[in-house]
């Protein structure tokens, strides 16, 4: 149950580094397995190469090597995506999740490939295949071929709402290398054996998203979907429109110093507000 930190930012949107460490410990507190830096619930469209590696600095720091960390490079072009990956190549970290280049066109699955290996060639970090742009994802059979033919590829995170896409991924590459994210229902996904998940409602609930691992691992059915039940519930409330800002929501509503949102992601309406702390409130 690998959770993907948010960034914190202070009112000026200056990153708030003290409040990320404190985000960090809070979640070891609750059991989590790993992190991801700089993901899609961290606002890393948002970041520039600078901050992302001091991010990742701090994050590996904090941790002391308690459990895996890995960094997320979103980029639209090889070149800038292997920039990413050698200024990251040095430090200690578990792996690189690295998105598909997603600008509109879509490269074609023989692009996808020559994009992998050639950041692949740039690092000797394992690669997670971060399917997270729904028109640019990596399918199944492309998934497949760049495994086969990257050694250094090592998983995929599958962000989606079709279970359908999902079961010919595992199919296609094995359970064992896919991370679920299907928010909403986690607990489909660990029903299909995956090696776990990397989902942005383990930033908001990472304490209840630890228990329905820890449920479906050891057969406890009915825990299981009561706590899946919940968690969706929450997910209602955080997948729409500024889901970062949502989740930052969460957090404070938990006593964290989650910070605002990075321009132009919104904050989040007092009405919205009110409905994340109610699902949160059914949690317990």
């Amino acid at each position: 149950m690998i959770v993907p930190l948010t960034t914190p930012f202070a009112d000026d949107e200056s990153v708030d580094f003290e409040a990320f460490s404190q985000q960090i410990e809070w979640m070891l507190d609750q059991g989590v397995h790993g992190f991801v830096v700089g993901g899609s619930t961290g606002e890393g469209f948002a970041l520039d190469e600078d901050e992302v590696l001091a991010l990742t600095r701090q994050a590996l720091d904090v941790v002391g090597g308690r459990v895996p960390v890995m960094t997320s490079i979103m980029a639209d072009s090889t070149r800038a995506a292997v920039r990413r990956a050698r200024r990251l190549m040095e430090l200690p970290l578990s792996g690189l999740q690295v998105a598909p280049p997603h600008y509109i066109f879509s490269p074609d699955d023989d692009g996808l490939l020559d994009f992998y290996r050639q950041v692949g060639a740039e690092t000797p970090l394992p690669i997670v295949i971060y399917n997270v742009i729904s028109w640019a994802n990596v399918g199944p059979a492309a998934a497949a071929r760049i495994m086969d033919e990257v050694p250094s590829v090592r998983a995929v995170k599958q962000s989606d709402k079709d279970l359908g896409t999902f079961a010919d991924l595992i199919l296609a590459v094995g359970p064992e290398r896919v991370f679920g994210a299907i928010d909403g229902s986690l607990m489909s996904c660990y029903d299909l054996g995956v090696a776990g998940s990397i989902a942005a409602i383990a930033s908001a609930a990472p304490g209840t998203s630890v228990e329905l691992w820890e449920a479906v691992r050891s057969g406890r059915r009915e825990d299981a979907l009561a706590l899946n039940r919940k968690l969706g519930r929450l997910w209602q409330q955080l997948a729409a429109s500024n889901l970062p800002a949502r989740v930052k929501v969460a957090q404070t509503h938990q006593g964290l110093s989650a910070g605002v949102a990075r321009s132009p992601m919104a904050m989040v309406r007092p009405d919205v507000r009110e409905t994340i702390a109610t699902a949160l409130r059914d949690l317990r």
